[in-house]
């Protein structure tokens, strides 16, 4: 497999605070695609971010597709919505399919943010520890794709 250096990674701009001294830190003369997303002292965030930039359009789709199905929700058109990406992406579903249903879901977040917004003081601590593990859940699924 192939390493990505610091220079690779600093080509594609990551934010100010990853300083190409801190990358070198971690990453050294290059790490594979595997080794950075095992590393324990970088937020699984940055590892995301990192690894993702470097695999192919279509492992990339694979991914943020995973990622959207693995959405907890009961809205319709959010489901819809996804089934339809997924359509999209395999070559089955028409711009015009994909628009249509890139607007319904608009609609549909839009209520459904209300709502979150209502109740966002009350599940603030749930919240944080849902994310960490979904982005633990994302850290296998990148790791179980080579």
């Amino acid at each position: 497999m192939k390493k990505i250096t610091v220079k690779m990674i600093m080509d594609k701009k990551p934010c100010e605070d990853w300083t190409e001294e801190r990358i070198r830190g971690y990453i050294g003369k290059g790490k594979t695609i595997k080794e950075i997303l095992n590393l324990k002292d970088v937020y699984a965030d940055s590892r995301i971010w990192c690894v993702t930039r470097f695999l192919s359009d279509k492992t990339n789709r694979k991914f943020a597709i995973w990622c959207a199905e693995q959405c907890k929700t009961d809205v319709q058109e959010i489901k819809d919505y996804i089934k339809v990406i997924k359509r999209y992406y395999a070559g089955k579903a028409t711009d015009e399919e994909l628009m249509a249903a890139e607007r319904a879901a608009y609609g549909a977040a839009e209520r459904a943010a209300y709502w979150a917004a209502y109740w966002a003081a009350d599940g603030a601590a749930d919240g944080a520890a849902y994310w960490a593990a979904e982005r633990q859940k994302q850290i296998k699924k990148l790791l179980s794709m080579f």
